[in-house]
């Protein structure tokens, strides 16, 4: 089977490669990245350079590498590619009988939005961040009035903490709230009962499997998860909130806990950083989503393990001559690196 792993250097993408790799199917793994220096390039079995999503020829090389490469699943490894997978799915999937793991444009819209995430929750009496636009001053003073301080500040469209800001002063509140700029004001949630991430995988309007971790941050990305006996306590409300969302393939959510219950502040619609860590506890999302897709193979919630999963970094070296070949081809047969794990 030809898979298709876009973004193939990113976090994300890498996690997906991981999981291709640790599957026991033998899947022909074609990446696509724009960076020839994107280490995701060498983790497959050919690699493709192509043009950044927003460039016009994006799609095209996209649907050349379909067709030649005879793709059957097209798995997309980076957020920003999300919308232009969502416009040109059906067409794409019509042209070459190949299947896109994408949601829809209304998920993605909602997930990529801070404030429409928390519109969505409160709209459909979810647990919610309470929340104001900084276009909104009124509204801002409002919820500083009803909560007070501290507040959080980030852009409606930021991942992985960028642009995070804990606001401790109303000098600081005020400033935030002169001037126009795509922030959203949440309340503060507090971190004593740990932070969560769940990953979900929804078909047919119903919630096939999950994996709830606790997780530890660095830099904004997860090092560190957790799982334990009652780690899925809170999995009937993040299932409830998966399916009523309408999500068609894997979604992540990410919270904390409040009054005894969870409020989501994050929504990716599509596989997360913690797509590799939730195989390790012994669900493969990436596995169970391809071979639903084209050999129609249930899905169905495993029995998972207990423990602590940390991260750690393995290193690739590429000779100078092999990138050379890249750059100039476009195209990369066989990549060859050589890996370096921590135990020989």
């Amino acid at each position: 089977m030809n898979i298709l792993v876009t973004g193939a250097g990113a976090l994300l993408g890498q996690g997906i490669l991981r999981c291709l790799r640790l599957s026991e199917n033998k899947y022909r793994v074609i990446t696509a990245d724009p960076n020839p220096l994107s280490s995701g390039n060498w983790l497959g079995d050919k690699a493709y350079i192509i043009p950044i999503a927003k460039d016009e020829a994006y799609i095209p090389a996209i649907e050349r590498i379909i067709s030649e490469e005879r793709i059957e699943v097209v798995l997309v490894g980076t957020d920003v590619e999300l919308p232009k997978f969502a416009q040109f799915k059906e067409e794409i999937e019509s042209k070459y009988s190949t299947r896109i793991v994408i949601a829809s444009p209304q998920v993605i819209d909602i997930a990529n939005n801070k404030w429409l995430t928390a519109e969505f929750l409160r709209i459909n009496n979810f647990p919610y961040p309470l929340s104001a636009l900084t276009t909104d001053k009124d509204a801002v003073m409002s919820l500083k009035s009803q909560i007070g301080l501290p507040l959080i500040a980030k852009p409606v469209d930021g991942a992985r903490s960028v642009g995070f800001e804990i606001i401790k002063s109303e000098e600081r509140l005020n400033q935030i709230t002169s001037y126009p700029n795509n922030l959203v004001v949440q309340e503060y949630l507090s971190d004593d009962e740990g932070e969560y991430t769940s990953g979900c995988i929804v078909y047919e309007g119903k919630c096939k499997a999950i994996v709830t971790l606790k997780r530890d941050l660095r830099d904004g990305n997860t090092y560190r998860t957790y799982r334990e006996a009652d780690t899925n306590k809170y999995d009937h409300i993040i299932i409830a909130i998966a399916e009523k969302l309408g999500v068609n393939g894997p979604c992540n959510f990410q919270f904390r806990i409040k009054g005894g219950l969870p409020v989501i502040f994050e929504i990716n619609s599509r596989f997360s950083g913690t797509t590799p860590l939730r195989c390790f506890y012994g669900l493969n999302e990436v596995e169970a989503i391809i071979e639903y897709l084209v050999n129609e193979k249930e899905i169905k919630q495993v029995v998972l393990k207990e423990g602590i999963v940390m991260r750690a970094y393995s290193d690739i070296m590429i000779s100078n001559n092999e990138i050379e070949n890249f750059r100039k081809k476009g195209h990369l047969d066989n990549p060859n690196c050589e890996q370096f794990s921590f135990r020989p």
